[in-house]
């Protein structure tokens, strides 16, 4: 895995009490392994755009097209392919 990769998913398991180095990231559907709520996903996007922003080589990390205009799209599209699934009531 990348470094900024890294750093990313390493937030996404503190957001949610999860420990980074016991989740197997190359098994399918890894990240339904935990819950976090509509908030906390929206507060995820919110951090990952202002580290995205200070970070360009992230960017470039996680996509061929890196462009500061595209930026909260690539966040949505982070969280919705990987982030956590989203609690039911």
């Amino acid at each position: 895995m990348t470094k900024h990769l890294v750093i990313i998913l390493k937030e996404m398991c503190a957001r949610v009490g999860a420990t980074y180095e016991k989740i197997d990231f190359k098994a399918d559907n890894w990240f339904w392994s935990h819950e976090w709520t509509l908030e906390q996903e929206n507060d995820f996007k919110n951090w990952l755009y202002a580290y995205l922003k200070k970070n360009k080589s992230a960017i470039k990390e996680l996509t061929d097209y890196p462009r500061i205009a595209n930026l909260k799209k690539l966040c949505s599209y982070f969280a919705e392919n990987y982030g956590w699934k989203i609690k039911t009531i």
